[in-house]
């Protein structure tokens, strides 16, 4: 039987998971690990240097994460380092920078779309030479 490969954006690749409520307002700057699921509202920035945020809320203020799907409002500049998802009912207000990106029909971004730059492949020298 083939294994499946699940994405680094699937909700079960990661062990530890946090969860804002609907009825939640968090105001500041969040850090985390593992996966973070926003049903409410954060007003402040979101960062994570392994993880993934799953918005289907409201964000005021800066995203910089690996991994990310948005279903929900962004107020601020989104930066993925790996993958990007933005689901149908995303709503971007501002710069969008990503390495891997797939936009769903009926999301919208206002503001600038900026893939990050790619590390350049070192030419490997034969040691003959």
């Amino acid at each position: 039987m083939l294994k499946t490969r699940r994405s680094k954006t699937d909700p079960s690749v990661w062990k530890d998971h946090s969860f804002i409520g609907k009825q939640t307002v968090v105001s500041g700057d969040v850090s985390f690990h593992g996966g973070l699921h926003v049903e409410g509202r954060v007003e402040g920035n979101l960062e994570s240097t392994d993880g993934c945020l799953h918005l289907h809320g409201e964000i005021r203020g800066d995203i910089s994460v690996p991994n990310a799907v948005i279903n929900g409002v962004v107020h601020g500049d989104i930066s993925c380092s790996e993958r990007l998802e933005l689901a149908a009912g995303a709503q971007v207000f501002g710069t969008v920078t990503y390495h891997e990106m797939e936009m769903m029909l009926g999301a919208q971004v206002t503001g600038h779309l900026q893939p990050a730059a790619r590390p350049l492949l070192k030419a490997v020298q034969d040691p003959a030479a």
